[in-house]
């Protein structure tokens, strides 16, 4: 399916056992719009296959949702994207790309729903060779830190590999740089004992963040 230069306003698709999948969208927007399962730990809500180009969303939101065999060339986000409880395998962003999170499970969702989608989150990963292929990607602001760090394939220079074992073991997390001591602590919301910290280059603040996450480097909690 190929869609050009469409606008889809207002579609709300609720719901498991669904796949969407193969496409190709060119230029289209994504108006107020969501792409959400609440009650399926696990994921029968799949996105597979498609291809997308210079699009654009605003107001969009995504819970529990598949993502796999997806290749993203920039994508303009007005309002900050927020993919809760959902995976990934063999997604790729590349070109100018919008804020962007990938978060826990809705925080609305009953505890022992949560745990249900995170202990499938993380199994599910098990399973996976990669993820994320950002390493060609220029974020305005972006957080992966609901996605294992060491299955993501990042730009070295920009985007850095933290580990869960050294940061415990460095003690008070008070001496780093705010950026860095806030990537730091990512763990404590994270089920995965790595995580990738972005120093987005879009950002009018790149060049300070940068320097605050080269310390975690320097200090020996990242590659």
């Amino acid at each position: 399916m190929l869609l050009q230069r469409q606008v889809i306003d207002r579609v709300k698709v609720i719901g498991s056992n669904r796949v969407f999948g193969p496409a190709e969208l060119d230029r289209c927007e994504f108006r107020g719009s969501t792409l959400a399962q609440f009650d399926d730990p696990d994921l029968g809500l799949v996105v597979r296959d498609v291809t997308a180009r210079r699009c654009r969303v605003s107001g969009l939101g995504a819970q529990g949702v598949r993502f796999e065999d997806i290749r993203i060339d920039g994508l303009a986000i007005t309002t900050q994207l927020h993919l809760n409880g959902c995976v990934f395998k063999h997604v790729t962003l590349r070109g100018n790309i919008g804020p962007l999170m990938a978060t826990p499970p809705n925080f609305s969702l009953p505890q022992h729903v949560r745990d249900q989608f995170t202990a499938v989150i993380v199994a599910y990963y098990a399973d996976v060779d990669w993820a994320l292929d950002i390493s060609e990607a220029a974020f305005a602001s972006a957080d992966f830190y609901y996605v294992p760090g060491h299955l993501v394939r990042r730009d070295e220079e920009t985007q850095f590999l933290l580990h869960r074992e050294r940061v415990e073991q460095f003690g008070s997390l008070e001496r780093l740089p705010p950026v860095a001591q806030f990537a730091a602590r990512r763990f404590e919301s994270t089920p995965f004992d790595t995580t990738v910290a972005i120093a987005p280059k879009r950002s009018k603040h790149f060049a300070s963040y940068l320097a605050d996450l080269e310390v975690l480097r320097a200090e020996g909690l990242a590659d």
